[in-house]
């Protein structure tokens, strides 16, 4: 029996909530959590992250002064140990991500480059 692609998505969803770079993060998130200071400082820079892309997303011009204080922020966030762990673990499970992303698309370049 053959697995349909959404089929597929779904256990690829449930890899990934069990992969131990998601583990990282969901350990790293919880410190966090934990931390008023530090969940304070994250959700300042994700919302500042989300108003940016909304921004870019909706045509409007991002201004030097936005990126500067999100390149403040995120030196900031850098900066604090629990923070910092938190964006380490989401840059695995990003590269994880790629990976996939890869996988995703080799049939349609292997049709291009006429090896399929």
């Amino acid at each position: 029996m053959s697995m349909t692609v959404l089929e597929a998505a779904k256990h690829l969803e449930e890899a990934i909530r069990h992969s131990q770079p998601f583990a990282q993060l969901r350990q790293a998130y919880a410190e966090i959590q934990r931390d008023s200071a530090a969940r304070q400082m994250f959700e300042h820079f994700r919302s500042m992250q989300q108003e940016i892309q909304t921004k870019q997303m909706n045509g409007f011009e991002v201004t030097e002064r936005e990126i500067e204080a999100l390149q403040r922020a995120m030196a900031s966030i850098e900066a604090n140990g629990k923070l910092g762990k938190l964006i380490q673990a989401e840059q695995r499970l990003n590269e994880l991500f790629a990976q996939v992303t890869n996988a995703m698309f080799r049939p349609i370049e292997d049709l291009y480059a006429g090896r399929s």
